[in-house]
């Protein structure tokens, strides 16, 4: 009876638990942009009770009215919810950040990482402030195997030279800047690096056929940050900084210089005890000048809506007076839901930047005698400039030189999109980039030296405009089928017109020199000393476009792409462009064979063939030309008259560059995904590239006159690899990286057939010598001149070796290349390359209970600068220490030549040829973030404090400032004529976040 009776109660028991679960439902969606989220997991904690969402987001479940439900998702963060007796909770999933790298941004949409075919790099927004620089993507630089990021130069605001792969055509090598899905016509300088929430670098012909015929130089994807849902948050960032000179150029001082004068100019100076000692860089450089960044930005998000506003403000004084930077920034980014299936948003950047225009003082002050003071007093007793032999008074030159360049600019991106069926989305935008830019440069009368003076006051300024409008039309369908198959399309029509104009005046004589008549109309109106340019460009592209990603099982990938683009820089007959793509995946750690270890967590190989293109010419090429200004005097009263003429000639069979580019790729994460390993080799050919030729003298075309053909081929083959491990020992987090890029040049064909030499000559240095050259079986731009042996000791090595007819003792042997036991122009030989073999980085954090530290480290090898400021030659001008080792008698030197103020050892010679590697501490943080129980007095949820110094050692052997040049014309190497310097700086910073 007993038993009985138990077994009733337990039966009731059971009842009573039974009727108590409820019946709980809800919806699930992404906390961002509010889209329903299918296939999450429900689970009721400690309990095997569960349930999944559908694709509409939507669950149900029978709870007890006490149970917590934890919610989980791959890329979103696990949350455990109390049930407290609900019968509806809906729930808002936040993207992880630990694992945004599961969803990577490509060319008009996103892609899974497991499903990515094509070779991606991804750098997240905290490595880019790491650099305190107005552009972006000098902080690139070091982070991105296959990216060479070069300075032109260190003048605040300048950009940087980016070479993605190579040099794959001898135009314009620049990558493609994709902001917030705008396709910008430039760089992006008007970028604030706080609003960055991620930079993708899309580098084979699979990640940019969708951009067709501007993909060739790869892909650079910027998109900036957006409202998160929660409590409204505001962000705070303040750092200064503080910039100087990383090395100085060593210079002869002015004993050493007269010394030097003696010898080929005998009794120049005595007393050389009393000589003063200048050095010029010391005076126009200015140490510690201040960087100041500041950044504020709210943002928030609703179920409806969500927003990002931000302003910054940057300003950059610069080492050299007047070259400094200011730039300010607003950005405004916000997303609209209407119902369930209509959005709509706004991404909108302003910039306005204020350049100061630097003198072009570097290469006077290292020519300038150090035996010349700069200032001496004029018959009243007044200090005045005075003449510095060599060149010019540097002083004087920054003191009379005015010029000053404002731009403001804008890029916007205004869209709707409209989801219907099951899976299909349709988006239309209007996208608009536009600037104005404006220089106003001034001269006053002055007079410092016969050679250094202006004998009427100049004004000039310069007006431009340029907008871009782009209309695209993009249908995606994204769809899974039984957890088996998955289909990520997209398909779209876009159109973009493009259009700038150019407007130059200037004037002599202004009637008074003060700032407020800075105007052309202040001149005095003689029609003589008045000019005025004016010119404009327009161009547009219309393109259709496809993509689809397919995934079978999770293990094999299928990536197919199509562009075909009409542009109006070419004719009727070549107008359209094909740039088609296909990729292959597979996950091959997905296969039941694979064996599973905590080893080896995932592999994928990966392979892609594609298709891109280049159209990065002048829109007219393809007419020939009118030239005005070709006045003439005739009549009785001989007046002038004005007239035009033949100008240039146009070719209307141009077609586009075609870039054929093999990609092969394997990605691997080991042990528990601490380690992550991605190789690529790739091997991408671009043809008819559009060269300029001097076509055949029966074409009736004069012989300086060129016409673009499509003629060329190179080839960039290549290796690179990327690894990096992240671990935590204790209360102890650190991490490493390492990344690298081989990479190997070769032009195929120059187009002999045209008539023109198989040769295109470049790298002038400014007084007709030539020393670059590009020649089919050899690299772009390699250096070309004499090999040097050594030095003519005595007149038995002078009779026994080959010479030029000016050589004689103590000038340099030059190495007789061809035999002939004669000495001339054909002895010239490949004597440099300027494209480095190898570009690296690697690095390491570090981090314990709120303290972090971190450095990164860059740098390349195999590479050549050719040193144009040592070999320029056109009078006595100071001479770098180099020159201090020189031969004196014989026996002395069998390096360096005999004191000569120019002449012979002054020809292209791989004398003048430096190894430009090194390797650099880029950056190096020490960082504290204060604990939240101090901070949360404030109601802050974030406090960081950190110190910082950037470019603060450079191993080199390279004598110039920096081994880091860039040149954005390809043909013409790398050249130092005197640049710029490159800066080492020191910041202290302060990151607030509520």
């Amino acid at each position: 009876m007993k038993k009985l009776y138990l077994t009733i109660l337990i039966f009731l028991l059971g009842s009573y638990m039974i009727t108590a679960q409820d019946l709980l439902t809800g919806t699930v969606t992404d906390a961002e942009n509010g889209d329903p989220i299918p296939g999450v997991s429900i689970k009721v904690v400690n309990t095997t009770n569960g349930a999944t969402t559908d694709l509409d987001g939507n669950y149900s479940i029978r709870v007890g009215s006490d149970a917590q439900l934890q919610f989980s998702f791959i890329g979103y963060k696990t949350q455990t919810i109390p049930v407290n007796g609900r019968s509806q909770i809906n729930i808002q999933l936040q993207v992880d950040v630990e694992t945004l790298s599961e969803v990577v941004v490509v060319g008009y949409g996103t892609v899974r990482k497991s499903d990515l075919t094509g070779s991606v790099a991804s750098v997240k927004s905290e490595e880019l402030v790491k650099v305190p620089a107005a552009n972006p993507v000098q902080a690139l630089q070091g982070k991105v195997s296959g990216l060479q990021v070069s300075n032109t130069s260190g003048d605040p605001g300048s950009e940087p030279v980016v070479r993605l792969r190579g040099i794959g055509t001898l135009n314009d090598n620049n990558p493609l800047y994709v902001v917030d899905g705008v396709i910008l016509n430039g760089g992006i300088n008007f970028l604030n690096p706080n609003d960055i929430e991620s930079v993708e670098v899309l580098k084979d012909a699979s990640a940019t056929a969708i951009y067709g015929s501007r993909g060739s130089n790869g892909v650079i994807l910027i998109t900036t940050k957006q409202g998160e849902k929660g409590t409204v948050r505001v962000n705070f960032s303040a750092e200064q900084s503080w910039e100087s000179i990383a090395n100085k150029i060593g210079v002869m001082n002015g004993r050493e210089f007269a010394t030097y004068v003696n010898e080929f100019a005998p009794g120049t100076y005595n007393n050389l005890d009393v000589l003063p000692n200048v050095d010029y860089q010391d005076l126009i450089f200015e140490d510690l000048a201040p960087i100041n960044n500041y950044n504020a930005s709210v943002s928030s998000a609703s179920e409806k809506s969500d927003y990002y506003f931000s302003l910054g403000y940057f300003n950059q004084d610069g080492i050299l007076p007047k070259s400094d930077f200011e730039r300010i920034t607003a950005k405004l980014n916000n997303n609209y839901k209407v119902g369930k299936s209509f959005k709509m948003g706004l991404n909108l950047s302003l910039a306005s930047t204020t350049k100061s225009n630097a003198p072009g003082v570097i290469t006077t002050a290292l020519r300038a005698f150090p035996i010349d003071e700069p200032f001496t007093t004029d018959s009243l007793g007044n200090e005045v400039f005075a003449e510095v032999r060599g060149s010019a008074n540097p002083l004087a030159a920054i003191e009379y030189q005015n010029s000053k360049t404002t731009r403001q600019e804008a890029v916007s991106n205004l869209y709707a999109e409209f989801s219907f069926l099951d899976g299909f989305s349709f988006k239309t935008s209007f996208q608009f980039n536009g600037s104005l830019s404006k220089t106003k440069s001034f001269t006053p009368e002055f007079f410092v030296a016969p050679l250094q003076q202006n004998e009427t006051s100049d004004i000039s300024q310069s007006y431009s405009d340029f907008y871009q409008l782009i209309f695209e039309n993009i249908l995606s369908y994204n769809k899974e089928f039984n957890g088996i198959h998955r289909i990520n399309a997209v398909a779209g029509y876009t159109t973009q017109q493009t259009r700038s104009e150019f407007l130059n005046g200037s004037a002599q004589n202004l009637l008074r020199e003060e700032e407020e008549f800075w105007y052309i109309n202040a001149g005095d109106g003689d029609p003589l000393l008045q000019n005025v340019s004016n010119n404009a460009s327009e161009t547009a592209i219309v393109s259709i476009l496809a993509r689809v990603n397919y995934s079978l099982m999770d293990k094999y990938l299928f990536t197919a792409t199509y562009r075909r683009d009409g542009s109006s820089k070419f004719g009727a007959n070549n107008r359209y462009g094909v740039f088609p793509s296909f990729a292959l995946g597979w996950n091959l750690s997905e296969e039941s064979f694979f064996p599973q270890t905590n080893f080896v967590e995932n592999i994928k190989l990966r392979a892609s063939w594609g298709i891109v293109g280049n159209e990065k010419i002048p829109a007219n090429n393809q007419y020939s030309t009118i030239g005005t200004g070709q006045g003439a005097v005739f009549g009785e009263n001989e007046t002038l008259n004005p007239g035009a003429s033949f100008a240039s000639a146009g070719n209307p069979n141009l077609q586009w560059e075609e870039q054929v580019q093999y990609d092969f790729g394997i990605n691997g994460e080991f042990l528990n995904n601490r380690l992550v390993i991605e190789l690529d080799y790739y091997n991408k050919t671009t043809n008819d590239i559009l060269v300029n030729l001097t076509p055949l003298g029966y074409t009736g075309i004069g012989a300086f006159q060129q016409i673009r053909y499509n003629v060329a081929n190179v080839e960039n083959k290549g290796f690179e690899f990327n690894t990096s491990w992240k671990d935590q020992i204790g209360n102890v987090n650190y991490s490493l990286n390492v990344l690298g890029s081989f990479i190997k040049n070769e032009v195929l064909d120059l187009g002999e057939g045209f008539g023109a030499d198989s040769v295109i000559i470049g790298g002038d240095l400014g007084n007709g010598q030539r020393v670059a050259r590009t020649v089919v079986g050899f690299p772009v731009g390699f250096f070309y001149g004499y090999e040097v042996q050594g030095v003519f000791q005595n007149s038995e090595q002078l009779n026994q070796f080959p010479s030029l007819s000016a050589q004689g003792i103590g000038d340099f042997i030059y190495r007789d290349v061809n035999n002939d036991g004669v000495l001339n122009a054909e002895d010239r030989t490949v004597i440099g390359n300027s494209i480095p073999d190898l570009t690296f980085g690697f690095g390491g954090s570090v981090g314990w209970k709120g303290i972090s530290l971190s450095a990164d480290f860059q740098g390349q090898t195999g590479v050549d600068v050719y040193n144009g400021k040592q070999a320029l030659r056109f009078s006595i001008l100071n001479y770098e220490d180099k020159f201090l080792d020189r031969w004196t008698g014989e026996g002395t030197s069998d390096t360096d030549p005999r004191a000569t103020q120019g002449g012979v050892n002054f020809s292209p010679s791989d004398y003048f040829v430096e190894d430009a590697s090194y390797l650099r501490l880029r950056t190096l943080t020490l960082g504290y973030n204060f604990p939240q129980n101090l901070i949360s007095k404030i109601k802050a949820s974030q406090v960081r404090i950190y110190v910082r110094g950037t470019n603060l050692i450079t191993w080199t052997k390279y004598t110039g400032y920096s081994p880091d040049i860039g040149t954005g014309n390809p043909l013409d190497g790398v050249i130092d004529l005197g640049r710029y310097p490159v800066t080492k700086t020191y910041s202290v910073g302060l990151n607030v976040n509520f």
